[in-house]
């Protein structure tokens, strides 16, 4: 089923830039600080974070209906998680391309059937992040040839989907590719009608430069405006 898109206003942007300035940047992760007016009066320091790679996720489904999950200690929560095989893809790759070589790496899996299913931004409001996930069937063992970097100690292990919506719904399961991807499925099998746009589908199997969204294109140019 195919929706009318929702409304957008005709002047939708309402912040006059008088001031940019990146503050740090490496080849993860970028940040600058902007000084802006807001029409209606206010002025605000907004704090920018861009991330170089591109978020991709997928949601491997057996033959027993069970997703592929990855445990491992996640340094910023400092706390132990389970999740989907995810991953950063370089700006020479498209998201299928990144997310086919960390299936190798992380589960030590190949898939003969790929997807797209769901795309969104995971901190709107702070990041220019941009999340690919996919949905993969027909698992089988990889050719050995990728395995997990030397700053990963990894953990697998496959629980029924349901399962995992349990977990999802308990608290339990909280990376937010993880939940995205398995309520999306869920939706789907539930009656959901919802279409990927064409034009969004062909993007999970392009370069980004391809298709660079405004905020992630502003580090190229980043006078005031």
């Amino acid at each position: 089923m195919s929706l009318p898109p929702l409304s957008v206003p005709a002047d939708p942007n309402p912040y006059r830039v008088t001031d940019r300035k990146l503050l740090y940047d490496s080849p993860w992760i970028r940040l600058r600080e902007d000084r802006a007016e807001h029409r209606a009066g206010g002025r605000c320091l907004y704090a920018v974070c861009g991330f170089r790679r591109t978020a991709c996720g997928v949601l491997a489904l057996d033959a027993q209906d069970r997703v592929v999950l990855v445990g491992q200690w996640r340094y910023p929560l400092e706390a132990y998680t389970w999740e989907l095989p995810e991953g950063g893809g370089e700006a020479h790759e498209s998201p299928f391309e990144s997310i086919r070589r960390e299936l190798a790496e992380e589960a030590g899996l190949v898939a003969a059937t790929w997807e797209p299913l769901a795309f969104f931004h995971t901190s709107n409001s702070s990041t220019d992040e941009e999340t690919f996930l996919f949905l993969a069937s027909d698992l089988g063992p990889s050719d050995g040839r990728h395995g997990p970097e030397d700053t990963e100690e990894l953990t697998c292990r496959r629980e029924p989907f349901e399962q995992c919506v349990a977990r999802v719904l308990s608290g339990e399961i909280t990376d937010s590719l993880t939940v995205v991807a398995l309520l999306a499925l869920k939706a789907r099998r539930d009656g959901a009608a919802g279409v990927l746009d064409p034009v969004l589908a062909e993007r999970f199997f392009q370069r980004p430069d391809r298709h660079p969204s405004a905020g992630r294109a502003r580090w190229d140019n980043l006078e005031p405006s």
